[in-house]
């Protein structure tokens, strides 16, 4: 019997049968705080997702917003009280459950970066058994994550697949300066990869562009254009149409061709700032699978009802 038969049955036995841990002990020849530490296991692996219902009754809002925007896959955490950083792990929690069920042998994987990719790639269980898959960044930049890797190469570690890295900014001043850094062949070999992706997982970030990192023009072509949020730099309005045409030629990055042709792209964001940005984000067509909480979700419905998108 497999290690990942064994977490199965002794968590049915509990979980599911309502049998005591010194009982499963005895079916299984183990102690019983070996039975603590494989349910530990056994929930550490997304073999048991274990769920408070709080008594309320709220409906669902994952089908409004699966039926909305298009959507193949809704996964909400619940509700949560506290600082912004207990959502953002609850969050990433989900989002590690959700990303492992659509990697496999052979796939192609982008991750960005950001808050809820770090939480991500905290949360992922190591995989019993390496998965041969290729793990690349969606785009360039400097990661600022206090010592720790960025979320990319741990993701690529945990899964023990192979990652391929990008050493260059996400922003030049530019086009000429792109052609240049695009002719090099680990630039040249990342955007081959972006062109074969299977699985790509982002943040949605809200408006913090500055004339210093995206320059005086592009901040106006953006301020101007109403822009709301960005994912993989690639901002977008409330309506879910792509902006910035100052912007573009300076940014390395996958392209949003690239990204619409992507078979699964899971988008994870949560919290009251994110609400508009999610709201443009889910209008672009550019996200297939959404890993949310509840409350961000109704907000993004009720935004959504307040404010039609045009046409």
């Amino acid at each position: 019997m497999s290690d990942t038969d064994t977490l199965i049955r002794i968590s049915r036995l509990y979980y599911e049968l309502g049998e005591t841990q010194e009982r499963i002990a005895e079916l299984v020849g183990i102690t019983r705080p070996q039975v603590s530490r494989l349910l530990k296991r056994a929930r550490e692996r997304g073999i048991v997702d274990i769920r408070v219902h709080d008594g309320t009754g709220t409906p669902s809002i994952a089908p409004i917003l699966q039926e909305r925007f298009g959507l193949r896959e809704v996964h909400l955490a619940p509700r949560v009280s506290g600082p912004e950083d207990i959502l953002r792990r609850s969050v990433g929690r989900l989002a590690a459950r959700v990303l492992r069920t659509h990697v496999r042998d052979g796939a192609v994987l982008g991750v960005s970066d950001g808050a809820h990719m770090s939480a991500l790639a905290d949360a992922l269980p190591e995989s019993p058994q390496p998965v041969a898959a290729i793990v690349v960044p969606l785009g360039g930049g400097w990661w600022f994550g206090g010592g720790r890797e960025e979320p990319f190469r741990r993701v690529a570690q945990v899964f023990g697949a192979t990652a391929v890295s990008l050493y260059a900014p996400a922003i030049v001043p530019n086009a000429a300066t792109r052609a240049g850094l695009d002719a090099h062949p680990t630039i040249s070999n990342v955007r081959a990869l972006w062109a074969r992706l299977d699985v790509a997982v982002f943040g949605v970030g809200h408006r913090v562009w500055t004339s210093e990192t995206f320059g005086d023009e592009a901040k106006a072509d953006l301020d101007a254009a109403g822009a709301v949020g960005e994912i993989v730099v690639l901002p977008f309005d409330v309506e879910g149409r792509l902006v910035g045409e100052h912007l573009r030629d300076r940014v390395i990055a996958v392209d949003a061709t690239s990204l619409a042709r992507v078979p699964t792209t899971i988008a994870v964001a949560a919290g009251g700032s994110k609400v508009v940005p999610m709201l443009g984000a889910l209008r672009t067509g550019l996200i297939k699978v959404l890993v949310s909480d509840v409350a961000t979700a109704e907000a993004v419905v009720e935004a959504d009802r307040r404010q039609p998108a045009a046409g």
